[in-house]
């Protein structure tokens, strides 16, 4: 079997995959909180991501009816790691615990640096290949180089995400994927290397910076060298022809962290962006899906060289070097109809939501709401590209009630996420994530966008490319 994480904005979800059918045969889910800080500001704790991924890997094993972790048919072969990107997590000489909560990729108190930081290096985003902002890692190091000096001075490494966080807590040291890599505007995205001149400008060390697990095709162990010119065998990732890295190998750590035996191989698949494409439509050119999480996109596979779209779209590196991610995002999808449940709906459950719409539907008909709904209730980043952007909705009379209000908002979701695609043509839209759930959500998304749309299984989708992803490394 294959153990898979992924440790999302919200929660950590765990599954155990048959590797020869590709059956999911145990699940796992346990949620962490979000800590919002004036001025923007949005954490997490990394002590949190661990108590829960244990937890997580716990249920898993217990609906899968196993209790022997590595005998007979319970063997695990891997163990794949995905999740959020963008964040920034410090680590001391030892990385568990981390020297500081991880801030996050929706926090924006960095704008003022983002925005020094391109005066300083007018090339930026020409580097990084996308538009930066205030949700920048780049300018979130500058933000701490400025206000906690001290902090950053402590830090032997950072890493940026919750997957590349459990990897180090795991003994295999600081890596980062190369999808996850490229939305922290420190990446040179032509080159696939950490840049020596937006580095330069920050004044921090390369070295600061985790090594990039770049999944290749098969090569011989010898003579091969990492970033730092460590030899195979001391750090350097296992290249494989898969879409994941081999990282290492668990220790006598994994039996407190997550209940796991010394010896399984740890692969770190690419962000979850890139790890949800994989499990929802693979990362063939061509390939493309709607997401519905905490956040929201849409994602398509494109050459390499194709021209990139133009507006607030990112470009994101994939494993196969032939190959990029076009994904537009905004920052609150799932995240807006929990807000807006919560705020319109007293609280109400999805289920009880989803109720609601439905008898709406029935009374009404199928059709817009008459209002709309902005959902950037935290800043956004498409179809524009604000920190300071918040959310409305217009339109309301004293007929409008919250079940209305609450239609709006998942209306204006789908409206931001139909500027990524071209109404009523492209045939069936497939749509992913936990919203995908909602069957009053997805009529509205088809509504919007003039196109049938498919919903991607039940599993969740990230945690079936992280799946693969390990799968395919070993």
């Amino acid at each position: 079997m294959v153990l898979a994480l992924d440790l999302g904005t919200s929660a950590v979800k765990a599954a155990l995959v048959d590797a020869d059918r590709g059956t999911a045969c145990g699940s796992g889910r346990v949620a962490y909180p979000t800590r919002t800080l004036p001025g923007g500001g949005a954490e997490q704790d990394p002590a949190a991501w661990l108590a829960a991924a244990r937890t997580a890997c716990e249920q898993c094993f217990a609906s899968a009816g196993i209790t022997a972790r590595r005998t007979g048919d319970a063997e695990i072969i891997a163990l794949g790691l995905t999740g959020q990107m963008q964040d920034v997590v410090l680590l001391g000489a030892h990385p568990v615990p981390a020297l500081a909560p991880a801030i996050l990729y929706s926090d924006v108190r960095a704008a003022g640096d983002a925005q020094a930081l391109g005066e300083l290096l007018p090339r930026w985003e020409a580097i990084a290949g996308n538009e930066q902002d205030a949700t920048s890692c780049a300018a979130t190091l500058r933000r701490l180089a400025r206000e906690e000096p001290d902090l950053l001075a402590r830090t032997e490494r950072v890493v940026f995400g919750p997957a590349g966080y459990l990897a180090a807590a795991l003994g295999c040291g600081a890596w980062c994927d190369l999808t996850t890599a490229s939305t922290t505007g420190l990446l040179d995205l032509s080159a696939r290397a950490w840049s020596a001149d937006v580095a330069g400008a920050l004044g921090l060390s390369l070295d600061l910076l985790p090594d990039l697990a770049q999944a290749a095709p098969p090569t011989r162990p010898e003579g091969r060298v990492g970033r730092r010119g460590a030899p195979a065998g001391s750090g350097a990732p296992e290249q494989t022809g898969s879409s994941g890295a081999l990282v290492g190998r668990t220790d006598e750590r994994a039996a407190g962290l997550l209940g796991l035996p010394r010896g399984i191989p740890v692969v770190l698949a690419p962000g979850d962006a890139a790890a949800t494409t994989l499990g929802a439509v693979g990362l063939q050119p061509g390939a493309g899906y709607a997401y519905l999480g905490t956040s929201g996109w849409v994602a398509e596979v494109t050459p390499a060289g194709a021209a990139r779209r133009e507006g607030a779209s990112h470009r994101l590196a994939l494993p196969d070097t032939r190959a990029r991610l076009e994904i537009s995002a905004v920052l609150a999808a799932g995240g807006a109809a929990d807000w807006a449940r919560a705020a319109f709906l007293d609280g109400a459950s999805p289920a009880r939501a989803d109720a609601l719409l439905a008898e709406r539907e029935s009374s009404r008909g199928r059709g817009p709401s008459g209002l709309l709904a902005l959902p950037s209730i935290r800043g956004e980043r498409f179809p524009v590209r604000d920190a300071a952007a918040r959310g409305a909705v217009i339109g309301m009379d004293a007929a409008t009630r919250g079940i209305d209000l609450y239609a709006a908002v998942l209306e204006g979701v789908a409206l931001a996420l139909s500027h990524a695609l071209e109404p009523g043509t492209g045939g069936t839209l497939p749509v992913a994530g936990g919203g995908a759930a909602s069957g009053p959500w997805l009529r509205v998304l088809a509504d919007v966008t003039g196109r049938p749309v498919r919903r991607i299984g039940t599993e969740d989708a990230a945690v079936r490319g992280a799946a693969l992803a390990a799968a395919g490394a070993v």
